[in-house]
């Protein structure tokens, strides 16, 4: 005879450990972070967007964008070197 189990109580364990980071901001960059919120649930109406989802979103692609800048501009050093 096979037992089922119980389905556990509580939220669910997150599969990426996150840690909590409280920032101050400005009041005009806030209105842009929920501006650019309202902007993404007008475009994905079936997605429950919030502003901690945002601020993510927002600094992955500007860490991802500075670090191609940064290779960028280091591989046109390495390539425009003159030759000895």
């Amino acid at each position: 005879m096979v037992l089922s189990q119980k389905p556990k109580r509580g939220r669910p364990k997150k599969v990426a450990i996150m840690d909590t980071l409280a920032v101050r901001l400005p009041n005009d960059l806030i209105t842009k972070i929920d501006t650019y919120v309202n902007k993404l649930q007008s475009d994905f109406p079936s997605l429950n967007i919030t502003r901690a989802d945002a601020i993510r979103q927002l600094l992955t692609s500007g860490l991802s964008a500075e670090t191609e800048i940064k290779t960028k501009i280091a591989k046109e050093q390495f390539t425009s070197r003159p030759t000895k």
